[in-house]
């Protein structure tokens, strides 16, 4: 199991549908709030299979609704890592978004999984940064440039991938064909390698993933 999160408007869906190949999870403006989607999506990355799922944002809720969403998705959450498990969180955020926003979604989900890079035992949790389809030349520039001001905010991650996520388009450029591709690389590399880098895949002998 594979969630992703983060704030609402960042294309978590579409995300998704960069992972699957196709167009499977429909985005919806008027979809609850602060809720772990019931409906998950799985894709085959080498010999694995992944069920991803979405978490929406607590965005725009008072403080009693915020109260009560958190008790919400932490009883879900449980409910899920108990039945299946749990092994990679995605934190879903815009390269466009000024960083000190970034934090709230982060420290809400965290706090409720009791996830950080810095607990042992704890699920990994990796950076999706994504709307990077203008940023110039290489994508993963983005991280270098601001990986040290997330740490300083206490946003640690266990990996990342900086992609575009836009739908398929075939009258766009080769050029943004190409980026478009090299994203649907990235991700899908993320979440097979980080697998990989558990303990599990420690006793397994399956082969590199062909993306």
């Amino acid at each position: 199991n594979v969630l992703l999160f983060g704030e609402t408007g960042v294309g978590k869906s579409a995300i998704i549908n960069l992972i699957m190949g196709r167009d499977v999870a429909q985005t919806s403006p008027d979809r609850e709030t602060c809720t772990l989607q019931h409906t998950s999506h799985e894709v085959s990355l080498g010999t694995r299979r992944f069920k991803l799922w979405e978490v929406s944002s607590n965005e725009s809720m008072n403080f009693f609704r915020t109260l009560f969403a958190k008790w919400r998705l932490k009883k879900s959450y449980k409910k899920l890592y108990r039945d299946d498990g749990v092994y990679l969180l995605l934190y879903c955020m815009r390269g466009s978004r000024a960083q000190r926003a970034l934090i709230r979604d982060y420290r809400f989900f965290t706090d409720i999984v009791g996830s950080t890079t810095t607990v042992a035992g704890g699920v990994p949790v990796a950076a999706v940064v994504t709307s990077l389809e203008d940023y110039p030349k290489d994508m993963d520039k983005w991280w270098v440039r601001n990986k040290d001001n997330l740490e300083s905010l206490g946003m640690r991650f266990s990996a990342h991938a900086c992609i575009t996520s836009l739908p398929h388009d075939p009258y766009a450029s080769p050029a943004m064909r190409e980026r478009r591709h090299r994203s649907e690389q990235a991700i899908r590399s993320l979440i097979h390698d980080s697998y990989g880098a558990g303990t599990e895949t420690a006793r397994s002998s399956s082969p590199a993933l062909t993306v």
